[in-house]
């Protein structure tokens, strides 16, 4: 008998649970699509709802523009690429995407040659939003900044590489380390060949 009932308890689930999605494949063939998204939010407590609403908005709005700093950076407007970034972190408020930000914004500091702004927002995130176990690239970074403020070129190249090969052993890394890390790397050398060129002209 209690073999019974729970069968037809499933079918009745099975049914309910079939009209529910062909209500709702019916209802979006009636609507228009737009670029705003709807969030329907079940078995919250209807202050509950509001707060996570306002956190899904939030984050929503933090993500484009760090996009759009991204954007930016990659057509080498650095100067506007930090007024999003900057933005995006003062919009943020979970402790990881406020250091995705703080990544970004230390690229960007980094791209341009500002390496004390570089520097400063590196050793935050060394402080308050990177685990241990990642830490190490990092780290690397902040003493190949610091040898870059001090004029030590070839300490600094040496640490940007130990830097790049730190972040090539963590896990879901392409062989090899990460662009971004060989991208920094190179921007280095360059800029100690720059500087050997200017010091061979006197």
């Amino acid at each position: 008998m209690k073999t019974k009932s729970l069968v037809i308890k499933i079918v009745i689930m099975i049914i309910i649970i079939f009209l529910i999605v062909i209500g709702i494949s019916i209802n979006q063939k009636g609507v228009k699509k737009d670029k705003s998204t709807a969030v329907v939010m079940v078995g919250f407590p209807k202050d509950g709802a509001t707060v996570f609403q306002k956190e899904l908005t939030e984050a929503f709005n933090y993500k484009s523009y760090l996009d759009k700093g991204h954007e930016l950076a990659k057509q080498g407007k650095i100067k506007d690429a930090i007024k999003e970034y900057e933005t995006a972190f003062s919009l943020a408020k979970m402790r990881g995407a406020r250091g995705v930000v703080l990544f970004a914004m230390a690229d960007a500091y980094e791209k341009s040659r500002d390496y004390e702004k570089a520097l400063k927002q590196i050793s935050i995130i060394c402080d308050n939003y990177i685990n241990d176990w990642a830490k190490e690239s990092v780290v690397e970074r902040a003493i190949y900044l610091d040898y870059v403020l001090k004029g030590e070129y070839d300490l600094a190249i040496e640490h940007a590489q130990k830097a790049l090969e730190a972040d090539a052993k963590l896990p879901n890394r392409p062989v090899g380390g990460r662009e971004d890390y060989i991208d920094r790397l190179n921007d280095l050398k360059a800029a100690k060949d720059y500087i050997l060129s200017l010091k061979n002209k006197k």
